[in-house]
């Protein structure tokens, strides 16, 4: 209903033989390893914080790296569950296609500069996908991101960035999240405190870059709305202001576009299909004041307007927050609050216009061996135009790495539920875990498991699909960005 319209595939398996041209790829770089990398001299252990570590808790983040570089190149196999989903539309039970064998490729270029002032950040990772049954979704896929970071003047301090992703279903099965980024991320626990809880980059602006920087929308719910190819850009800029040592406030603006992509050929007939393209832009602004070393509060007030073809509509909403870290491990974050939708624009239903509760917190937990984040939120609204009342996420990561030793685990978990209107408990969760083995300082190799669900209903159709993968790469680290 318009409150005010004033306002604003299939192909035989024979292609199997391109999946062993690319499988040969890791025993090749395993041989290349042997010969040639494996007799690469070793990194003085001074400039090593895995060799030398600080005390537990305290790991050092190694200078960053200036100017133009790769920073890695990675080549992989993979084995799904199903095939890939129909672009755009609503899988609903029994509409999965069969198993399937996977290869590819990805790399890392990076642009950096870091000042006693500023900072500045271009990584740019283009990586292949492709399939050897369902070859016509073979893709090419792009991972844009730029950050900008200005000391203004003594007491101001501004920000921007901007982050584009074009990608499909299967690449975002084990794409990163935030969360585990910063986990992996060399950072000391006082490093990690200070940015997270103040905003202070100064000993680790590698840590300013990603907290700073615009993050694409990382639900699991993306391809379930979106299909099996997206694109999703976003643009995030601030400006703070210290006081004094203690008390600051920021303001912040930024926006987001989602949208489906078409594929090049229809896989599967009779899904029903969304095809939404979101559009939203926020603004907010938020004071904070430390009452200790250890323990800080903060207020904040946004507002953000969320478009598309089934839902157009104005949130407010206004936050409390307290956050703590004890025992020179732990980093407790709690707040809470409340919020409002006022729909401009919604089609079949009517959208109640009251005031929802909103809140959430976050724990994170660091050692020199053990990183561990967890977050949950409820949030008013959706990000996604569709006209849920309520948004519930949760979400978390867990990395264990012994400082000097050559194996490591990673494992990240999230969830989301949109409710309320037309919608009945959609949800989706997905998770990864991955084993990671250092060959030497320039060489690694990583087994991932993945695993995504989907179910509830929408609009009145009831829908259900799972999908697990297996993946097996190969990394490869330049001289300049070897293993630490």
């Amino acid at each position: 209903m318009n409150r005010n319209p004033d306002d604003w595939s299939h192909k035989p398996f024979g292609s199997i033989g391109i999946v062993l041209q690319w499988a040969a790829i890791p025993v090749l770089a395993c041989m290349l390893a042997e010969s040639g990398w494996a007799q690469a001299p070793a990194q003085n252990p001074a400039q090593n914080p895995a060799q030398n570590p600080a005390p537990d808790g305290d790991a050092v983040a190694a200078p960053p790296a200036a100017g133009f570089q790769i920073r890695s190149f990675s080549s992989y196999t993979a084995y799904y569950s199903s095939g890939p989903i129909a672009n755009g539309g609503l899988p609903t039970v029994g509409t999965n296609l069969s198993s399937d064998l996977g290869f590819g490729a990805s790399a890392e270029i990076d642009w950096s500069r870091f000042t006693d002032r500023s900072t500045f950040s271009l990584t740019y990772m283009p990586s292949y996908t492709g399939f050897a049954r369902y070859s016509s979704v073979d893709a090419l896929n792009h991972a844009l991101t730029i950050s900008v970071t200005r000391h203004l003047v003594p007491r101001w301090n501004f920000s921007f960035s901007v982050a584009a992703n074009l990608s499909t279903f299967e690449q975002y099965l084990f794409a990163p999240t935030t969360q585990s980024n910063l986990a992996s991320l060399p950072a000391s626990f006082q490093d990690l405190a200070s940015g997270l809880l103040q905003g202070q980059f100064s000993n680790n602006p590698q840590l300013g870059v990603l907290l700073n920087s615009a993050s694409v929308i990382q639900s699991p719910l993306n391809t379930l709305l979106y299909g099996q190819r997206m694109f999703t850009a976003s643009l995030r800029t601030s400006l703070s202001y210290s006081y004094s040592p203690r008390l600051s406030v920021t303001f912040d603006v930024g926006g987001n576009r989602t949208e489906p992509l078409s594929d090049s050929q229809t896989l599967t007939a009779g899904n029903g299909s969304l095809g939404l393209n979101t559009t939203s832009g926020h603004a907010g602004a938020a004071v904070s004041y430390s009452l200790s070393p250890l323990t800080q509060i903060s207020g904040s007030v946004s507002a953000s307007r969320t478009s598309s073809q089934l839902y157009d509509l104005y949130t407010t909403t206004t936050l409390v927050s307290l956050s703590h870290t004890f025992a020179h491990r732990w980093i407790l974050q709690l707040h809470g609050g409340g919020g409002v939708s006022v729909p401009i624009r919604e089609i079949g239903f009517l959208t109640p216009v009251k005031p929802y509760p909103s809140g959430g917190g976050g724990l994170t937990y660091k050692t020199n061996a053990h990183t561990f984040i967890a977050s949950y939120d409820r949030t008013v609204n959706d990000t996604y135009g569709l006209g849920a009342a309520t948004s519930l996420s949760a979400n978390g990561t867990w990395r264990w790495r012994i400082p000097g030793r050559s194996w490591w685990i990673d494992s990240t978990i999230g969830w989301q539920q949109l409710a309320g209107n037309a919608l009945t408990n959609t949800s989706g969760w997905r998770s990864t875990t991955g084993l990671n083995k250092a060959v030497n300082t320039h060489l690694a190799f990583r087994a991932e498991y993945a695993y995504l669900k989907y179910s509830g209903g929408l609009q009145n159709s009831l829908y259900n699909l799972s999908e697990s993968s297996v993946r097996f790469s190969v990394q490869w680290f330049p001289p300049a960005n070897a293993l630490r």
